[in-house]
Formats: structure tokens, sequence, C-alpha cells
């Protein structure tokens, strides 16, 4: 029986560990290709065949993605095979950065030469993110890492980012259907349509609300909190990216909107960075405890 058992437990073990290897094959194809594809996005001209505007916002997510994305997917992937939590999650943070932009690059970017390498991160992405979160692992990574959040103030940060945005996206919405005038920034990229209003509405704004919640009410979706945490970061630098290159180009770019871009891209960093800081000097246990000399 006992035999049995302990058999039945490490075909388990095997099972999960075969699981994680392909996802983290998956995720390495795909930062390879991500890295590729910007270092190609910044360095060849005329590669983008859309309105000025939107090409200055591809080229500045791709800056984002080769000098930030690609190091924390890098590192995040390096990490994770040595039984890093922390670096698990990174990982997941770094796959959906990834979904996100080249969602955005396989549906909204004029087809060009690097077409079908953005419809291949996209997909290799999507399933390694899959395989990513079936797992328990990272799970009980997400919980264990999540005990060195400053509750409150990360709880609170992922809430309100969800709101604002979430409030600012529907606002627009509501004044384009009512008014039948797109915003400024579509008629700039020659877009009818927003993929950002669809990608946060439907998936990632929710996805940080409610891991926010989870920080609050100390529940499982606080699993969740340091690679949305992360995720606001690197999509903070990308944005932050295409304001440099709108101003690189002489156009006039949104002074407040960009200052308030790069705070919560650094706030957000902040929080998770000092997380991963005392789970690496042992501030939180195995168990995603603290220590109790540690207090509250």
């Amino acid at each position: 029986m006992v035999e049995a058992q302990q058999a039945s437990e490490a075909d388990l073990l095997g099972r999960a560990m075969n699981t994680r290897s392909i996802t983290n094959r998956l995720a390495a194809i795909a930062t390879a290709l991500a890295a590729i594809a910007a270092g190609a996005g910044l360095l060849i001209p005329g590669l983008y065949r859309d309105a000025s505007y939107w090409v200055q916002q591809a080229r500045g997510t791709d800056l984002a993605t080769l000098l930030v994305a690609v190091p924390v997917l890098g590192f995040g992937l390096w990490a994770a095979r040595r039984g890093s939590a922390a670096g698990q999650l990174a990982v997941v943070a770094g796959l959906l950065y990834l979904v996100y932009n080249y969602g955005i690059f396989a549906f909204s970017v004029a087809m060009n030469p690097l077409t079908a390498v953005h419809i291949a991160i996209l997909g290799l992405a999507i399933w390694s993110l899959i395989l990513a979160t079936r797992s328990v692992a990272v799970t009980e990574a997400g919980t264990t890492v999540a005990e060195g959040l400053n509750r409150r103030a990360s709880g609170v940060f992922l809430v309100a980012v969800a709101a604002l945005f979430g409030l600012l996206w529907i606002g627009q919405i509501g004044t384009a259907t009512t008014t039948g005038s797109l915003s400024p920034d579509l008629v700039r990229a020659g877009l009818s349509t927003n993929p950002v209003y669809a990608l946060d509405l439907a998936f990632f704004l929710p996805l940080c609300g409610v891991a926010g919640v989870g920080l609050l009410r100390r529940n499982g979706a606080a699993a969740f909190a340091l690679p949305m945490l992360i995720w606001v970061a690197l999509m903070g630098a990308g944005i932050v990216g295409g304001f440099v290159f709108s101003a690189v180009a002489g156009d006039e770019i949104p002074v407040v909107v960009a200052a308030v871009i790069s705070a919560l891209s650094f706030g957000s960093a902040a929080l998770a960075v000092v997380a991963i800081a005392r789970r690496a000097a042992g501030h939180v246990n195995i168990g995603g405890r603290r220590p109790a000399h540690q207090g509250g």
C-alpha cells in the first residue's frame, strides 16, 4: 500500500517536472524571439508600415521589451531552474507582458516581415502561460512570495490601477459611442478601435483587481499579486518608451500623463522588488508565514 502511494507520488512529481520543463522551454523560445523582433523593430528603418504615431508606440514597446521585459524573463527563467519561487512568478509576469503586447502586434499592427514572428511569440507565450498557471507549484510560489509584500500598499495599488484605467477606458468608449468621435490617440494611430480597451477591460485589469482584493482579504487570489505588480511595471515602461519616440520625432507629449505612468511603473516595481528582497533575505519561510519574531 505504502509502495503504491510512493509510486503514485513519484509519478505526479515526474509529470509536474515535465510540465514545468515544457513551460520553461516555450517561454525561453518566446523570449529569444521577442529579443530578435524587438531588436529588428528598433534597428530596421521602415519595418513598421503604420501611421507614424502607431510606429512610435510599437518602437516604444520594442525598447521596453529589449531592455526590460527580456532581461526579466531571462533572469526569471534562470532563477526558476534553481527553484526560486520569485523566478517562477517573474516568468509568469513576463509571459503576460508578451501575450498583451504581441496580441496587439498580431492584430493591430500592419502586416510586415515580422508578422509571423509576432504571431509565434503570441502563441508560445499563451501556451507557456496556460501550462504554468495549471501548475500547483506556481500557485504555491505566488502565495508564499505574497507574504513578503506590503499587503495594504500593494493591494490598494493594484485595485487603484484597475479602477483608474477601467474608468478611463469606459469613459472613452462611452464618449466614442455617444458622439461618434474617436479619441485623439486613435485618430493619430489611424485605428477605428483600440485593442487596449479589449485586453485591459476583459482580462488584465480584472486580474489586477482580483489580485489586489486577494491581498487585502488574504485569500488565494493573492498568488497573482507579484506577477501583476511586475506586469504593471513592464507595461509602464512600454508606454514611456512610446512617449520617448514621440518626443524624439518632435511631437508634443502629455507631460502629466507621462509623469503619472512613470510613477505607477516605478512604484509597482518598488513594491515587487521589496517583496523579492524580503523573500531572498529569509523574512518569509517555506510555509509562506513570517517567522514569529518578525511580528505583524
